[in-house]
């Protein structure tokens, strides 16, 4: 009767679920299926039900009644029933009870839970079971650590393996997906080892029900996407003879299914993630063609088109890290130009970075583009065009640096890069404190382009609006929390503008600093400079 929403109402008004949890306590197996039967329904969809259940103490008796009854080998038929009930009751009141939650698990539910995991053989416990561990996730970190401890992870991986039933794999599949594997490279490795990752790849080639199996598609993309994040667990399937992963994850982008593409090309961006593996997939031209060919496919939607192609243009970027790799890639360099100039950030930021790892050795390639001044004031444009996008704020200034370093830049270009607004871009870099090596790559792109203006002035009127331009970038590049190369940098920066420095605030703000430095034996190098500098500005 408590099937009923009016009926439920009404029984929880009349009182019922307090004496109910009484029995729960004391009576014997056949009832307590009736019992959980009736608690289960009274709480269905209702908040006021399970907080009655909380109150009047449900959550400990369920759960010693869950203890007393738990398998330690294989169940009859009659314990199946008890615990499948017992189980559907629990995960009915857990679901969506914070306070109840916490409850279950400060009660050892988990531990409990794991129990019939590893024992029970009937599908709907089993069902029931992994959707109560599934919910107790909704925690957080705290409950999957406590998961983690238990070993969970393969007497999960073991379910998935050994049951054909498709609603207990996607419960299992579902806790797996629950994790934070990122922060857990244990927890992957434990997946890998129990030979989840070949499940997962057949879980995605395999057609079951359309409406079910696109849920448990699309879960085990994730999973298995997440798993081989871990580089050691991506070095171990690469060498794996017998799941070919790099075939798989081709077949995926040349299908029609676009979310496998996108999970194609994150696969093979996370395998592309040392030199070696690099190496060998670039050296795949139906894999880079499939690539290529995922940035030209006509996608459903443009939320599912930017995620595909930023995961191509992520999996080319991992790919171009490689240097022996580069040199096959180059030749798509006009795509990814031509991502640059769009209006869509992720795809922009992608695309840079790409670009950028491909003009990296190649003095061609970097001539090229630091003459084509239409791309240039676009990439300068894109830190203030894209002020919240992290990943542009790094990347652009460093495209911009690596074609001024690595090409052979002539005057007229570096006069067109400095109109275009070039000199404040670079000038950011240089203020990276938190990153040394980026500070390195702006004063030395700096450098050239005022060796080869051979006009300090020209450099110092780009940038004097901007936060105090180029001498204020060096002046706060000269202070002891610097890296003690940045500060040489700075300092032959301030001694290649000195001649066009002429105003007494300029002259003033570098004062204190050279006088500093020229007083400070511990750092020589700085010292000797200093001392020549300011005998230059005197």
């Amino acid at each position: 009767m408590a099937k009923s929403e009016d009926n439920r109402i009404t029984f929880i008004q009349q009182e019922v679920i307090p004496p109910l949890v009484d029995l729960v306590q004391y009576c014997e197996a056949h009832v307590l299926r009736q019992v959980c039967r009736a608690l289960g329904n009274m709480c269905f969809e209702s908040q006021t039900g399970r907080q009655i259940v909380l109150t009047e103490g449900g959550i400990a008796a369920l759960t010693a009644r869950l203890k007393q009854l738990q398998p330690r080998s294989e169940t009859s038929k009659g314990e199946n029933d008890v615990h499948y009930m017992l189980c559907g009751c629990l995960h009915t009141i857990c679901n969506d009870h914070e306070e109840v939650q916490r409850e279950a698990v400060s009660h050892g539910m988990l531990d409990i839970l794991m129990q019939y995991l590893q024992y029970s053989t009937d599908h709907t416990v089993l069902r029931f079971g992994l959707n109560i561990v599934a919910t107790l996730f909704d925690l957080g970190d705290e409950v999957t650590e406590k998961a983690s401890e238990l070993r969970s992870v393969p007497i999960v991986a073991k379910i998935l393996k050994n049951v054909d039933d498709e609603s207990v794999r996607e419960a299992a599949l579902d806790v797996l997906g629950n994790y934070n594997f990122l922060s857990r490279p244990l927890t992957q490795m434990q997946l890998y080892q129990a030979g989840v990752v070949t499940l997962l790849v057949e879980i995605i080639n395999t057609s079951l029900d359309e409406t079910a199996s696109d849920a448990l598609d699309r879960t085990a993309c994730e999973i298995l996407v997440i798993v081989l994040s871990h580089d050691g667990i991506a070095q171990l399937v690469f060498e794996d003879r017998s799941c070919d992963m790099v075939t798989e994850a081709l077949s995926w982008i040349n299908g029609h299914q676009e979310h496998l593409k996108g999970t194609g090309a994150v696969v093979i961006g996370n395998l592309a993630t040392s030199d070696l593996r690099s190496a060998s997939l670039a050296s795949n031209g139906a894999l880079l063609e499939a690539l290529f060919a995922a940035l030209s496919y006509d996608y459903s939607s443009d939320e599912m088109m930017v995620k595909v192609k930023h995961a191509a243009l992520s999996a080319i970027r991992n790919l171009s890290i490689c240097e022996a790799a580069r040199d096959t890639l180059r030749k798509y360099l006009p795509t990814l130009v031509g991502y640059i100039r769009t209006d869509m950030p992720m795809l922009i930021f992608k695309a840079v970075a790409c670009v950028r790892t491909l003009v990296r050795g190649s003095k061609e390639t970097a001539t090229d583009l630091a003459s084509d001044n239409d791309l240039i004031k676009v990439v300068a444009g894109l830190p203030s065009q894209y002020k919240y996008h992290n990943g542009i704020q790094g990347e652009a200034p460093r495209l911009l640096s690596t074609i001024i370093v690595e090409g052979d830049v002539t005057m007229e270009t570096a006069s067109n890069m400095v109109s275009a607004g070039v000199v404040t871009v670079i000038l950011g870099m240089t203020q990276t404190k938190e990153y040394p090596k980026i500070q390195v790559e702006g004063w030395i792109a700096m450098q050239k382009l005022l060796h080869v203006l051979k006009d300090p002035e020209t450099v110092l009127s780009a940038a004097r609006e901007d936060g105090g331009g180029v001498i204020g970038a060096c002046g706060k590049c000269l202070t002891e929390d610097t890296n003690p190369n940045v500060r040489i940098l700075a300092l032959n920066i301030i001694r290649m503008i000195a001649s066009a420095i002429r105003t007494k605030d300029e002259m003033a703000s570098l004062t204190e600093h050279l006088t500093r430095l020229s007083a400070n034996d511990a750092d020589r190098p700085a010292q000797q400079l200093a001392k020549e500098i300011a005998e230059t500005l005197m």
